[in-house]
């Protein structure tokens, strides 16, 4: 029984950082608020799609949602305006590199927020494509979202903001498309099961 509760104790913890239960829904204008002076200096920070960034904010719904990301790398990284924390390092880095050092900065600021990557694939092929240039694409990543909320709360942090050069640096072309869940594992159904099994194992003992 003990065990049974401690496990239990685990879950509720893991729905904690999983879901929103607790965080508000944010208000018009908050978005544009607390990005303010944030990415002005970012050349690459086209103001059409910052608007875009904003609508997506201000239409919060208070759910989670995921965010496929659809990426072509640079042969070579290029860091503009002096943005490279290290300009050593950064002489001669590839793209691929400069993804991997934008990831090291991000997937740290996802998991303090409930956020997490689901999916992360490189293209083997072209199949099919719908229209001229839309296989562009070499590697496809999508990132389940907590709330719009906590995807703010990461794009106004020091350390994002410190990291997030390295993702400019890195990518010739991509495509960020927020998407609703149909049809993929969850985690509020594996989590449950790999502790069941545990305490089953344990039982045995």
């Amino acid at each position: 029984m003990v065990l049974l509760c401690v496990l239990a104790a685990i879950y509720a913890a893991f729905l904690v950082w999983h879901e929103p239960w607790f965080s508000r829904r944010l208000k018009p204008g908050e978005a544009a608020s607390l990005l303010h002076g944030k990415y002005e200096d970012m050349e690459e920070t086209d103001p059409q799609e910052r608007r875009a960034f904003e609508a997506f904010m201000d239409a919060d719904d208070g759910r989670p949602f995921y965010m496929l990301n659809l990426m072509q790398y640079r042969e070579r990284a290029e860091y503009r305006n002096g943005l490279q924390p290290d300009r050593i390092a950064a002489a001669g880095m590839t793209g691929r590199e400069a993804g991997r050092r934008y990831a090291r900065v991000v997937v740290p600021e996802l998991l303090k927020r409930g956020c997490y990557p689901v999916f992360v694939s490189r293209k083997i092929s072209n199949f099919l494509s719908a229209g001229s240039g839309s296989d562009f694409f070499e590697e496809v990543a999508i990132v389940r979202y907590r709330s719009r909320r906590a995807m703010l709360s990461m794009a106004a942090s020091k350390s994002f903001l410190e990291g997030v050069p390295h993702k400019w640096a890195s990518l010739e072309r991509t495509v960020v498309v927020p998407c609703r869940l149909m049809l993929l594992l969850d985690l509020r159904t594996l989590v449950p099961l790999v502790l069941l099994a545990a305490y089953m194992l344990a039982s045995k003992r």
